[in-house]
């Protein structure tokens, strides 16, 4: 179960990764076209960078609530097989139980 869900966690760290490049793009791209499309098509293409870029920002912070789930549920399973070995007792600070997990609290 741990390395799957190691393998999850660097997967989606390259995913963000992408992800960001993608948007530097987008926006140099969105940015260039709108202004050359603006002559054309007038304010549509405005209101389609907009969209555009909504959707990625969509996009990213699905992208970021899965990351933070992902870390929670690693942070929960870590707890819990620590408390199964009988420490710590009750639900600790994270300073607390990351010291036990290194064996130094």
């Amino acid at each position: 179960m741990t390395k799957s869900l190691k393998r999850e966690q660097v997967d989606l760290l390259r995913f963000e990764k992408d992800l960001l490049a993608l948007g530097a793009g987008l926006a140099a791209l969105s940015s260039g076209a709108a202004a050359n499309a603006k002559d054309a098509v007038g304010g549509f293409s405005t209101d389609h960078v907009a969209l555009v870029q909504k959707a990625y920002l969509n996009l990213v912070e699905a992208v970021q609530t899965a990351h933070s789930a992902i870390e929670a549920g690693a942070v929960n399973m870590g707890l819990a097989l620590l408390q199964a070995q009988g420490q710590p007792k009750e639900d600790p600070p994270v300073l607390e139980a990351a010291k036990a997990i290194l064996g130094m609290g």
